[in-house]
């Protein structure tokens, strides 16, 4: 079976998957430090922090299969993972899927508009759809992932609504081609190599590693 990239995690059967949004903001005081600069040196990214369940000494089988995820990583190959904290929209936490939002519904949406200050017009949602402050929305087209946060509660009207989210919209890579997804909404990552944590004991132990976003 052929490998294709990027690579989805091998299992979900994790203690740890969340995604933080790393802002790279750098400060300086001025006016005798009466004031403090605030400047972006670079893009806001984000950061995975990745962890697997405690798998038994016995469970090698389940522990090679990870580590010759790893391995296929190699000379920066990406990987898409959901952040696992926030696999559902806040409003419908209790779904086990899509469907359970809207029948026949598979939890993407089209964009119908970008905005350089982050709104997101989308259609396509379920007719009264929920997307609630902390939601997590991500943009694929060509091969790129975007991920985003909504900022603000907003109902849609007959499927349709324009979510205000962070960081602003990647309006070079992304356009209304693009397909958004609401329900486990994917994110792209190089792995951290100096990261990963793999010990091999006599007792219980759990793989571990960060990753950056890579769009």
């Amino acid at each position: 079976m052929t490998i294709t990239y990027p690579r989805d995690l091998p299992d979900y059967q994790l203690t740890e998957c969340t995604f933080d949004l790393m802002d790279n903001v750098s400060s300086s005081a001025s006016g005798k430090g009466l004031q403090i600069n605030l400047s972006q040196v670079v893009d806001p990214t984000w950061k995975a922090t990745i962890q697997t369940r405690l798998r038994k000494p016995t469970e090698y089988a389940s522990t090679a299969i990870w580590s010759a995820w790893k391995k296929s990583l190699r000379g920066m190959k990406p990987f898409v993972a959901y952040d696992f904290g926030r696999p559902n929209p806040i409003a419908y936490l209790t779904a086990a899927a899509s469907t359970d939002i809207a029948p026949a519904w598979n939890g993407t949406a089209t964009v119908t508009s970008l905005g350089l200050s982050g709104a997101l017009g989308l259609s396509g949602l379920p007719a009264t759809y929920q997307a609630k402050v902390g939601d997590r929305v991500g943009l694929e087209e060509g091969g790129h992932y975007g991920y985003y946060e909504v900022l603000e509660d907003k109902t849609a009207v007959a499927g349709v609504a324009t979510l205000t989210v962070a960081p602003f919209l990647h309006t070079t890579v992304f356009t209304t081609a693009a397909v958004a997804r609401l329900w486990r909404p994917k994110c792209q990552f190089i792995l951290d190599w100096n990261s990963w944590s793999a010990p091999a004991t006599r007792d219980f132990g759990a793989i571990s590693f960060n990753a950056y976003q890579r769009l």
